[in-house]
């Protein structure tokens, strides 16, 4: 979370440094109109700012994720930028909605003003005369644009709509990006163009429209994308879960804890699920176990068949399992048992030395998924304690705490609901745990 936090902030802090080299808001005497111009044009920078490097994580930039942590490190950013891009379009909205006497005062002389200089009577250059032309439509644009952002984040934020209409706003948000880069270009103040700001916002529409170029060109992770075919599918009734395992020629590999993006029709998105097997390049087969939590995955299980065609995106994330610690304690809940079920066919290969609790809660299990559960666990040398919440409490911090010995010095990987995660790391922490707490993050909005 510190490097997201980092990640947030510095950007930002950094434009608006940037800006106030240009332009300032502070006026004395005070003249609300200079204000207001000066408020307009930075919440405006900020929120196109907070879009361009949205837009940017949209394309799932592999050296964006390793300094984050992660691609699920990368969309908890990325829905942070949507709302705070979200909410500077507002008070940018807002503030060009101001009544028309707050407002009026000629353009060059605010400039003139801004920069302490004369009024200018000289003809204006070429380039002056074209932004000028830009001005009426670009206005125009960027309103349209305005309405259309605000619907589409609102949409990306609200989890009950759909996942295959959220992906496809994403999709939209690229052409309205690419009228908010004319809308930009056209009303920044022409003085900003010979200034770091102007020259900063002239990078972040270049790298912008590439990046939503690449968007609408369906080149999203094109890199990363392999072929595959379904061997077979076992189902876990009771879990209401399934496994699925895919054969690829062209798959590059992976590590355990890692996730993938599936594509099973060409009319739906890619879909993200964590691998739950090791990587063999032998067999060259990848297990995804997939529990029914919505309208797509409640009737996957029945659609699929043996022999069909698979495209897949990845390996991304880095809930890895990478430290050195000699203890270490693994909880998961649900169908976030993923990742600990790949970690423990490689540790069985491995002949594993570091001492591991593994705490899996799960409402109800299925008999066949429990006893491959216990057998993976002896092979892997790990110490599991199952919780079966159908019929016994919900696992909690205090349990854990004291089931482990050195649970001060271990590190601690969980996978599951986020509320639960939050409930166990914070007992954690009431009790005085300083070591590192791994929670994977990952949420598509």
């Amino acid at each position: 979370m510190k490097r997201i936090k980092i990640a947030f902030v510095i950007p930002f802090v950094a434009i608006t440094i940037i800006w106030l080299l240009t332009n300032t808001f502070i006026y004395i005497p005070f003249d609300s109109n200079l204000f207001t111009k000066s408020l307009d044009q930075y919440t405006g920078i900020i929120a196109f700012s907070a879009m361009t490097f949205s837009m940017l994580l949209a394309t799932r930039p592999l050296w964006i994720e390793k300094r984050l942590g992660g691609l699920d490190k990368i969309y908890r950013l990325h829905k942070w930028l949507g709302i705070l891009a979200f909410s500077f379009s507002i008070m940018h909205w807002l503030v060009a909605k101001l009544p028309e006497w707050w407002l009026y005062l000629d353009r060059q002389i605010i400039l003139d003003t801004i920069s302490g200089a004369t009024v200018s009577l000289n003809e204006p250059s070429a380039f002056e005369t074209f932004l000028e032309s830009l001005e009426s439509p670009g206005i125009q644009v960027g309103e349209y644009a305005f309405y259309l952002t605000v619907l589409f984040l609102i949409m990306a934020l609200l989890k009950k709509i759909p996942y295959r209409f959220f992906a496809k706003t994403h999709i939209a948000m690229a052409v309205i990006y690419l009228a908010l880069v004319f809308h930009a270009f056209a009303l920044m103040y022409i003085d900003y163009w010979t200034e770091p700001i102007g020259i900063t916002m002239a990078v972040m529409m270049i790298a912008g429209t590439v990046s939503s170029c690449i968007v609408l060109l369906g080149r999203v992770g094109k890199k990363q994308k392999s072929q595959g075919t379904i061997q077979s599918i076992n189902t876990y009734p009771e879990m209401n879960m399934f496994e699925l395992i895919v054969k690829s020629d062209t798959w590059k590999g992976h590590n355990e804890g890692q996730f993938a993006f599936l594509k099973f029709e060409k009319k739906e998105p890619h879909h993200p699920f964590t691998i739950s097997s090791a990587w063999n390049s032998k067999t060259k087969n990848i297990s995804f176990t997939i529990k029914a939590l919505g309208r797509y995955t409640n009737n996957l299980s029945n659609k699929l068949k043996i022999g069909d065609a698979i495209v897949l995106e990845g390996a991304y994330g880095n809930f890895t399992f990478n430290d050195q610690k000699e203890n270490q304690i693994w909880i998961a809940g649900g169908v976030g048992i993923t990742p600990f079920l790949a970690r423990m066919e490689r540790l069985a290969q491995l002949d594993n030395k570091q001492k591991i609790d593994f705490f899996y809660s799960a409402f109800k299990l299925d008999a066949d998924f429990k006893k491959k559960l216990k057998q993976v666990s002896v092979e892997a040398n790990i110490n599991l304690h199952v919780f079966e919440t159908s019929k016994s409490a919900l696992i909690s911090g205090e349990h854990i705490l004291n089931s482990v010995l050195n649970w001060k010095t271990a590190s601690v990987w969980f996978c599951g609901p986020s509320k639960m995660g939050k409930s166990i790391k914070r007992d954690f922490k009431q009790n005085g745990f300083n070591s590192k707490f791994h929670q994977e993050l990952f949420e598509m909005r």
